[in-house]
């Protein structure tokens, strides 16, 4: 899929797309996003971007976008643990 955006210069300049690797920088701002929001695995998201494991996870910690668990992830650990320890 090829997506033509439209912004004004000064948009460009605020989120870092007025360089040679604009394409790069939207595509991972496109991931990022959708990673947070919880669309994308993290995985996924490396996947699309190109990126090994160790060097998605330094990605990701550079970007800020550690995904939180949810309580029913939180809640299957602990059963599991329980599991294994009882």
């Amino acid at each position: 899929m090829t997506l033509v955006l439209e912004l004004p210069d000064a948009w460009k300049r605020l989120l870092g797309l007025d360089t040679d690797d604009a394409a790069t920088r939207a595509r991972q701002m496109l991931v990022l996003e959708g990673y947070r929001e919880g669309r994308l695995s993290r995985g996924q998201a490396a996947e699309m971007l190109g990126l090994g494991f160790h060097e998605a996870e330094s990605f990701f910690k550079r970007h800020g976008a550690e995904q939180q668990a949810t309580w029913a992830e939180l809640q299957d650990s602990g059963e599991k643990l329980r599991q294994l320890v009882g």
